[in-house]
């Protein structure tokens, strides 16, 4: 995993995020998830689209 941009947590936080995402997408598709796999990588989607949202949603604030 990789480690945290230290000049922008957030980013690295999204990457990080993105990445376990992936791997566990992987596993999935080579049909080797468990339950506990899927539980897990719909809560990790569903905790990037927030943060998304919220980096979203604090940028618009910045720009004006």
């Amino acid at each position: 995993m990789m480690d945290l941009d230290a000049k922008n947590p957030a980013r690295g936080f999204i990457e990080m995020l993105r990445e376990r995402i992936a791997e566990l997408e992987n596993l999935e598709a080579a049909g080797l998830a468990t339950a506990d796999t899927c539980e897990m990588l719909v809560d990790l989607h569903e905790m990037l689209n927030r943060l998304d949202e919220l980096l979203l949603r604090h940028a618009s604030r910045t720009l004006h």
